[in-house]
């Protein structure tokens, strides 16, 4: 025979037996509770298992797991851990291998936890299984490596005696023997030598158990002994006078501790924290004191405290976020940390909340940020999506986005990712977004129309589409802001050529839907904003041109009709997502129009007028003021020399071509030996001079203008090197 506990049914002993799939879909939204999302983590259907398919996805998985990070969840788990802590001292369980501490319950309650706050997220998580859900924390960071096999190996330890300890009693106990024959037995079970040496690994097993449940439940394996304590109860609801809390916050390390009063009364009589509900002030009132202490260690309190309390502000709306930095106190110093480097960051938490969770991971300021693990994160979310769910999955590649760009950013704020690189991450992002915009836009247009195909016969085969990114995007120099200039390439041969599918379309016109697809996907509006501007007016005829223009004619319209200042533009494109072999097709184009098809004759000529034209249309400088882009000796100066010598010499020496950014045009003509390193050197190095003061002007969203004064010795150097090259001879003198 079997035990059976029918305690878990809807509204448990007062409930009916047996209640309605109605009723079950309508009890959990409306009465579900925190203890009840714990226990269907484990819940499965031993019968009727295709019904159970349809609740559990309707009902029982949106009760369990929310979409957003779930950190409420740990208030409760914590409530109910000091319930069994009570029980266990009052019933004296602590030699209980399941509720005593160090335990089963507590390698439950950790692995639970972070399922709840984050199953919503990442699906992999949703699983009855602890030793699988530890696996996914491990694979996630979540967790850290050594936690994950630590938790682990301690798991099937104490399972290993649980089931020993039943064994041996014929019955469902927890609790270690007492009497000497029983614990011998036990020690041999086990494999141990004798009791002692048992009892010690057992205690080995539950002193790590239990580490890892203050780590994760409190922030720290010690008591918190040194936290700011402010009365915040008497503050929050009555009308404490600002002085005496004021000489509270002196206390804890307030320098201006008036001004920092202030902004707290002010926060506190704010439309936001008064709308919140009772579990949100609750959540508020425990943060805070934790929040102050962190920031009274900061070297500059007062503009930190401006800045958290700015984002409490603006995440007041979701109180969850405030039981996060409640309960991750690494999360919580991390947050600090960033609002001490400006308004920057703390402007794009505000704005974005959901940034926050970016604030859990460990790695956040030690590890720099790679591609490959851009790439790993796009696809781990885009996992989580149904195919069939459009608005969702440019959502989620907006969060994408968001976070990427967070984390990129954080890098190049704590200086541990050098400028360049900055904007090599920032080119990755975007690459990777629009491979997967395109990988969007072709599924939803083929489940249309079918696939575009060419040729007749046995030699039919589908057509190949490619993205190529030009001016930022192609030079590898995108900013945070920064728009992408696109054009779309295709290889189909033949008129009149169609798409396979049922509703079959002329492959032109597919690929005009296509174009506005994938540009549709980039540009919409989502709840999380927009992905990138985007400019396709550097296609072939500009704006009268085709939206996806042919590879074949592409070329002939660059050998045949292309201005110079469009072979200016193909030096700084790059093939960035689609079909490889036509991003290969392009590559081959676009160096074979450099080195033998350009204008040379007229090439000093037209590059000059084309700048002198620049210089005076879009110039913002004065007498006064230096605009770094646009006035002699600035940007816009370097950036044409640069692709005036390469498409000079490109015939000669094809490698000076093969770049698409500036610095490595710059340094192949000087590897040639057609420029002197010299001059070569003065003008790298004042173009990342130029690009780092432009890039940290941006961040505080100020124009690129600066004092006349300014660079003015780089500024003299690059207008000698224009004049010298420019209005002489073409080759720049030695400097």
């Amino acid at each position: 025979m079997l035990r059976v506990d029918l305690r878990l049914r809807p509204f448990g002993d007062s409930g009916p037996l047996v209640s309605s799939f109605a009723s079950f879909e309508d009890y959990l939204p409306r009465h579900g509770r925190d203890w009840e999302r714990y226990a269907y983590v484990k819940a499965r259907p031993v019968t009727a298992g295709a019904r159970y398919t349809e609740i559990e996805a309707t009902a029982v998985r949106p009760f369990v797991y929310r979409r957003y990070l779930d950190y409420g969840v740990f208030e409760s788990l914590r409530e109910m851990k000091a319930l069994i802590e009570r029980e266990v001292l009052r019933r004296e369980l602590a030699d209980n291998v399941k509720l005593g501490p160090g335990g089963i319950r507590e390698i439950e309650f950790i692995v639970q936890a972070l399922q709840l706050t984050r199953g919503g997220r990442d699906r992999a998580l949703q699983t009855p299984s602890i030793l699988a859900a530890l696996s996914r924390l491990a694979e996630t960071r979540v967790l850290p490596t050594q936690a994950v096999s630590e938790l682990r190996e301690a798991y099937v330890f104490l399972r290993r005696l649980e089931n020993r300890l039943q064994m041996l009693a014929d019955a469902q106990v927890h609790r270690l023997p007492a009497d000497t024959i029983s614990r011998e037995r036990i020690a041999l079970a086990m494999g141990s030598p004798d009791w002692p040496a048992l009892l010690r690994a057992l205690d080995a097993q539950r002193a790590r158990v239990s580490h890892h449940f203050r780590l994760v439940f409190s922030g720290s394996d010690e008591p918190d002994t040194d936290a700011v304590r402010i009365d915040l109860g008497r503050f929050w609801d009555s009308q404490a006078e600002t002085a005496a809390l004021a000489e509270a916050l002196a206390r804890v390390g307030f320098k201006d501790s008036d001004e920092a009063a202030r902004l707290l009364l002010e926060l506190r009589a704010g439309a936001v924290v008064r709308k919140l509900d009772e579990v949100g002030r609750r959540r508020l009132q425990a943060l805070l004191p934790a929040l102050l202490a962190d920031v009274a260690q900061s070297h500059v309190p007062l503009p930190v405290l401006r800045r958290v309390l700015a984002i409490i502000e603006a995440i007041g709306k979701r109180s969850a976020y405030f039981a996060l930095l409640r309960e991750n106190g690494a999360a919580r110093a991390r947050l600090v940390e960033l609002c001490r480097h400006g308004d920057f960051l703390a402007a794009q938490i505000a704005a974005h909340p959901l940034l926050l969770d970016e604030l859990i991971d460990e790695r956040l300021l030690t590890q720099l940020p790679t591609r490959a693990g851009f790439a790993a994160d796009l696809e781990a979310r885009m996992q989580q999506l149904s195919e069939d769910d459009p608005e969702q999955q440019v959502e989620t590649l907006r969060q994408f986005q968001r976070a990427a760009l967070f984390r990129v950013a954080v890098a190049d704020l704590t200086d541990l990712l050098p400028l360049m690189q900055v904007s090599d991450r920032l080119t990755d992002i975007a690459e990777l977004i629009v491979e997967r915009a395109m990988q969007l836009g072709w599924r939803q247009i083929t489940a249309q129309f079918g696939v575009p195909c060419c040729g007749d016969g046995p030699a039919v085969r589908p057509v190949n589409v490619c993205a190529v990114g030009y001016g930022k995007l192609g030079g590898m120099e995108l900013g945070y802001s920064s728009d992408l200039d696109l054009v779309f390439l295709h290889d189909s041969e033949g008129e009149h050529q169609q798409t396979s599918g049922g509703r079959p379309i002329d492959n032109q016109l597919f690929f005009v839907r296509l174009a506005q697809r994938i540009v549709h996907l980039l540009t919409m509006h989502s709840s999380a904003g927009r992905l990138y501007e985007v400019d396709v007016r550097l296609r072939p005829s500009g704006k009268g041109g085709l939206l996806v223009t042919n590879i074949e004619a592409f070329a002939e319209y660059q050998r045949r009709e292309a201005w110079t200042w469009e072979h200016q533009a193909l030096l700084h494109a790059r093939s960035v997502a689609g079909s490889p072999q036509l991003r290969a097709r392009f590559e081959a184009v676009r160096l074979d129009v450099l080195c033998h098809h350009v204008r040379r004759d007229a090439l000093r000529e037209e590059v000059r007028s084309m700048r002198e034209r620049m210089r005076r249309e879009l110039s913002r400088g004065d007498a006064g003021r230096f605009d770094i882009k646009q006035d002699p000796g600035g940007i816009a100066d370097i950036e044409f020399l640069a692709q005036y010598w390469a498409l000079r010499w490109a015939r000669e020496y094809p490698p000076v071509a093969m770049f698409a950014d500036t610095i490595r045009q710059l340094e192949s003509v000087a590897s040639a030996d057609l420029v002197p390193q010299a001059s070569v050197d003065v003008l790298t190095a004042t173009y990342r001079a130029y690009r780092a003061r432009i890039h940290r002007l941006s961040l505080d969203a100020t124009t690129p203008i600066v004092p006349a004064e300014d660079f003015a010795e780089l500024r003299a150097a690059v207008s000698g090197l224009w004049d010298a090259t420019m209005c002489a001879d073409g080759r720049p003198a030695q400097v």
